[in-house]
């Protein structure tokens, strides 16, 4: 035996005599078994009431000797657990023949004794070999529910994380814009009257230190983070696990199930009519299971997945009939009249099914297991994942407020204060609609040639301002994350030679580096405050090279982007 067959059998032993070695389900699914030919039914003398009566007495005092038997597993050490649920499984297959008499005497009802050796191997053989498979099932389906329920639990806990994640950026979105947009507003109910020019830069200033400012602050420094959520219900409902189930169906091994049913019946067979008459009976059945069952299996490996349980159950029913055919054929062939075989009609699907379940539910188990597996681990993934995206949402917000708005309307007001003119409303609401659009639908994003120029012109028109952008940095710049690090760091620069500058020429100087990055310097006059940085800087230092330094009264930011 190798050792992957070793260990299989190992597995299969330790669930027929673990937990599950007997439970309510080998006294329930072994009922219609206390009505068939192997508990002796054809030696009872009466109509079908008697033989219900008796069946069913019988099955009851079965019941009481399981949960007998259930009592001493409970004290059994764990060392000889496994010889004593045998042991258990073949003194009650033992007891049933006796049981069938002493029910009918009890009852009044006449029964024989026929070939009680015999029926005592048919019951002995039966028991153990329906208790274990029962045991065998029920362990599988007990292991198969956590697991389908722990993957159900691990993939809706993913999908409440995605909902939760997918709610906290719109919930941060909310509470950083609906603050601009509120102040934005008001700018707006200004903008109605007349303004003088002056009037109508202070109004963009305020937005931009007292509005955008702070709310820019407040996202970049935010560091909240929600913890993966694990799903509110682990439960899942039985038919979902129904389907499930059958949904993996896969057909029972053909040559061990012919072995098993072979099993079964030999012993019957051999009471009835002896080893020599019912060889050919025997070795016939064996062609037949062994063949139909390939036959069953190659043709249900061929059928789509929704109809495979129904192929097997008519697959497995018309090889039963072929099987009792085949039998009666036999004991026919050899002179004897052949009584009881139809039987093998009914049980052999049964058998068969059962089989089927342990061997899909084993292999569902495996499959949800490495699925559990994959679903915990792309947990793990997708909420760094989110909580990547959301700290890429936050800062992006945070960007647009600091890098885009607030440096919009700084230009916009110093535009309006070195300009003329008696009504500057019109240019404020202009200014004021552009960034509520840019806010509430931010539009997709420009070609850097566009989306640079843009922004050096909007600053041109507001300061002193040379510039000069080199050719080759426009390849560069189609890079979005460089190209996006370029634009910050040209709005962080400008920003600041107006915010702490002299008023002097500011000069702006973009080049490509010889490591295939991008270089901005801002140089303008005035001297370095003493304050720590701003989050402008702090951002640009997260995803690219800056040096701030001042000489002989001038001020220079480097950057340098990878």
């Amino acid at each position: 035996m190798t050792s992957i067959a070793r260990a299989r059998t190992q597995r299969l032993i330790a669930r027929a005599t673990g937990r599950s070695a007997i439970t309510v389900w080998t006294w329930v699914i072994t009922a219609p078994f206390a009505l068939t030919v192997m508990s002796g039914l054809q030696y009872i003398h009466g109509g079908p009431v008697a033989v219900l009566a008796l069946s069913i007495t019988q099955h009851l005092v079965v019941g009481v000797l399981l949960v007998l038997a259930w009592a001493v597993l409970r004290v059994t050490p764990a060392r000889i657990r496994v010889a004593a649920v045998f042991t258990l499984f073949a003194g009650i297959g033992v007891l049933r023949p006796l049981l069938f008499l002493a029910v009918g005497e009890v009852l009044g009802i006449g029964v024989e004794t026929g070939d009680l050796v015999g029926r005592i191997a048919i019951n002995v053989v039966t028991t153990v070999t329906i208790f274990t498979l029962i045991a065998v099932g029920v362990d599988l389906v007990r292991d198969h529910l956590g697991v389908y329920r722990r993957l159900r639990a691990a993939q809706r806990a993913s999908e409440l994380d995605a909902e939760r994640a997918a709610l906290r950026v719109s919930a941060m979105r909310h509470a950083a814009v609906d603050d601009v947009l509120a102040e934005i507003e008001r700018a707006a109910v200004v903008a109605d009257a007349p303004l003088r020019p002056s009037e109508a830069a202070r109004v963009l200033r305020g937005l931009a230190s007292d509005v955008v400012r702070p709310v820019s602050h407040w996202l970049y420094e935010r560091e909240d983070a929600e913890a993966s959520g694990a799903a509110e219900d682990a439960r899942v409902s039985r038919r979902d696990w129904v389907v499930s189930v059958l949904g993996g169906m896969q057909p029972a091994p053909p040559i061990l199930l012919a072995v098993l049913f072979a099993a079964l019946v030999t012993p019957f067979g051999l009471s009835q009519y002896g080893f020599l008459l019912s060889l050919p009976a025997v070795v016939g059945g064996l062609i037949v299971v062994a063949a139909g069952n390939v036959g069953v299996s190659s043709f249900a490996a061929r059928s789509p997945q929704r109809y495979r349980v129904l192929v097997l159950v008519v697959g497995y029913g018309v090889v039963g009939i072929l099987l009792s055919l085949t039998t009666d054929a036999a004991i026919r062939w050899v002179g004897v009249h052949p009584h009881f075989i139809w039987f093998e009609a009914g049980t052999y699907p049964l058998i068969a099914l059962a089989l089927a379940l342990v061997v899909s539910l084993s292999s569902r188990i495996r499959l949800d297991q490495h699925g559990l597996e994959a679903a915990v681990q792309a947990s793990v993934f997708d909420a760094a994942r989110l909580r990547a995206d959301y700290d890429h949402q936050r800062a992006a917000l945070a960007r647009m407020l600091h890098s885009g708005v607030q440096s919009e309307l700084i230009a916009a007001a110093l535009a309006l204060s070195a300009g003329g003119g008696e009504d500057a409303s019109g240019e404020l609401r202009r200014v004021v609609d552009r960034i509520r659009v840019e806010l509430l639908a931010p539009a997709d994003e420009p070609e850097p040639e566009a989306r640079v120029g843009a922004l050096v012109e909007s600053w041109r028109s507001a300061i002193a301002l040379q510039s000069s952008i080199a050719a080759d940095a426009w390849d560069r710049l189609r890079e979005p994350a460089r190209c996006e690090a370029v634009v910050d760091a040209i709005s962080e620069g400008l920003a600041n030679a107006v915010r702490h500058g002299d008023g002097s020429p500011v000069t702006l100087d973009v080049r490509s580096t010889d490591e295939s990055g991008v270089s901005v310097v801002v140089t303008s006059g005035g001297a370095l405050s003493s304050a720590a940085p701003g989050i402008g800087l702090r951002q640009l230092a997260e995803h690219a090279d800056v040096d701030l330094r001042e000489s002989e009264g001038r001020v220079e930011l480097a950057v340098v982007v990878p």
